[in-house]
C-alpha cells in the first residue's frame, strides 16, 4: 500500500509541474468589449437614467397605467387617421407609459436634433435647444412658457442658454414630480428659474393674461388634432410682441397616403408615440395665424444638418434605425428590439408587472414607425415656426 501510494504522489507531483493554461483568448477579448457596451450603454447621453428601467420591473408604469386600455384608443387607426379620445386624456396617459422609458433610452430631452457623424447623441440635443433658445430672443428673467414640457429637458436647456425665468405645462403628473426632482439637484441659480405645473395647455388655468415675454413648443403639440387650441392659448398668455416658438410635428412632400408602407409606418408613429393626426406645413401654418400670430419665419430644421455638414450629417431618425455608431445604445435596434421578448419572459415568471413588457413593445411601434416615416423622407419632428403677437 505504501508503495502505491508513494506511486501516486509522485505522477501527482509531476502533474502539478505541467504549466497551467490561462484563461482563452476569447475570454480576454470579452472582458474588455463587455466592459465598452457598459460603458456606451450608458453613456449615449449624459442624462439617461438606465435604472429607469429597473425602476418600472419593480413598480410598474407611472399611475398604474394600463396598456390594453391605451391600445383601444388607435384600434380605428389605420393611416394619417385621428384616435377615438380627448387629446389631453391620450397624452396624459401616453407619457404615464413613456416617460420612464424615454429617460432609460433616451434622456430628459424628449426631442431630437442635428449632428455630424461621430458626435454624440447629446449634441443633438443641444443644437435643437440651442436653437430654440436663440430664436426666444429672451434675457435673464423674462418670462417663458414650455408649452408641453414633459420632465424638462428643454426648459432647463433654454434656462442655461439665456437665464430667462422659464414655466413648463404639462398634462402629466408623474412627469412634474421628476421635473422637480431633477431641479432640486440643480444650484440655486437653475431652481430659481425654472418652475414645473399640471395644467392642459388645450386649456390653461391660473396664468395671467398677456403676462409671458415668449413661449415655445419643443415638438410637444403633435398630441392635439386641432392645434389651434393650444396655440390660442399661448397667444393670450402672451404680451403683445411676444415671441412664439414652434418645433413642429409636421408632414413633408415625401409623404403618400397611397402608399400602404407609409400608412403602416404612420398608424405606428401615431399609435406608438401617442400622436393626434399630423397636418402638413401649410395646415399647421394656418393653425398658427388662426391663432391670431403673423408668422414671421418659418422652415424645416431637421433640413440643417445637411445643409451643414453635408454628406456627414447624421440623420435625426438615425439612433433609432441601424446604424455602426452606437453612440445611443438603450434605442438601437439591436438592443430595444428584443427587449420586449426579455421582459415577456420575465413577466411569465411573475418577477415584473404585466404591462412593463407591454410599454416596451409600444416604445418599440412608435420607434419604428416614426424613424421609418422619416427615412423615407415623409414627416419631420422640428418643423421650425416662429410667430409674433401683434403690438396692436
Amino acid at each position: 500500500e505504501r508503495q502505491g501510494a508513494t506511486a501516486f504522489s509522485s505522477v501527482m507531483a509531476k502533474d502539478n509541474e505541467k504549466p497551467r493554461s490561462g484563461p482563452s483568448f476569447f475570454t480576454m477579448a470579452m472582458v474588455p468589449a463587455a466592459a465598452y457596451f457598459v460603458y456606451l450603454f450608458v453613456t449615449g447621453n449624459p442624462t439617461q437614467r438606465v435604472g429607469k428601467l429597473y425602476s418600472m420591473m419593480a413598480k410598474g408604469m407611472a399611475g398604474g397605467e394600463d396598456v390594453s386600455a391605451f391600445d383601444k384608443i388607435f384600434t380605428t387607426v389605420k393611416g394619417n387617421d385621428q384616435h377615438n379620445a380627448y387629446d389631453g386624456d391620450v397624452a396624459n396617459k401616453f407619457y404615464n407609459l413613456a416617460s420612464e422609458f424615454y429617460e432609460y433610452g433616451w434622456g430628459d430631452s424628449f426631442h431630437f436634433g442635428y449632428r455630424k457623424k461621430g458626435e454624440p447623441h447629446s449634441l443633438s440635443i443641444a443644437n435643437s435647444q440651442n436653437f430654440v433658445a436663440r430664436k426666444l430672443q429672451v434675457g435673464d428673467m423674462d418670462s417663458v412658457l414650455d408649452m408641453g414640457c414633459g420632465i424638462g429637458g428643454p426648459l432647463r436647456g433654454v434656462v442655461r442658454a439665456t437665464g430667462a425665468n422659464v414655466t413648463g405645462i404639462t398634462i402629466n403628473a408623474y412627469q412634474v414630480q421628476r421635473a422637480k426632482e431633477i431641479t432640486s439637484r440643480l444650484a440655486p441659480y437653475m431652481q430659481e428659474r425654472c418652475h414645473y405645473i399640471v395644467q392642459d395647455y388645450l386649456n390653461v388655468q391660473g396664468l395671467e393674461d398677456a403676462s409671458y415675454d415668449a413661449a415655445f413648443y419643443m415638438e410637444s403639440s403633435l398630441h392635439c388634432e386641432d392645434r389651434t387650441k393650444t396655440f390660442k392659448e399661448a397667444y393670450r398668455l402672451l404680451k403683445p410682441g411676444g415671441r412664439l416658438v414652434a418645433m413642429e410635428y409636421n408632414l413633408l412632400p415625401g409623404w403618400n397616403s397611397s402608399d400602404p408602407l407609409h400608412a403602416d409606418l404612420m398608424a405606428k408613429h401615431l399609435h406608438g408615440n401617442g400622436a393626434a393626426k399630423t397636418p402638413t406645413i401649410e395646415e399647421d401654418l394656418e393653425m398658427i395665424r388662426a391663432s391670431g400670430f403673423e408668422v414671421r419665419e418659418h422652415f424645416d430644421l431637421m433640413a440643417m444638418g445637411p445643409d451643414i455638414y453635408g454628406e456627414e450629417a447624421f440623420p435625426w431618425w438615425g439612433d433609432l434605425q441601424f446604424n455602426l455608431e452606437f453612440s445611443l445604445l438603450p434605442a438601437h435596434p439591436w438592443v430595444r428590439g428584443p427587449l420586449p421578448t426579455i421582459l415577456k419572459g420575465l413577466s411569465a415568471l411573475g418577477i415584473i408587472p404585466d404591462d412593463v413588457p407591454k410599454a416596451a413593445a409600444l416604445m418599440n411601434e412608435g420607434g419604428d414607425g416614426l424613424s421609418g416615416l422619416g427615412k423615407v423622407g415623409a414627416i419631420t419632428p422640428q418643423y421650425y415656426v416662429l410667430g409674433v403677437k401683434p403690438l396692436k
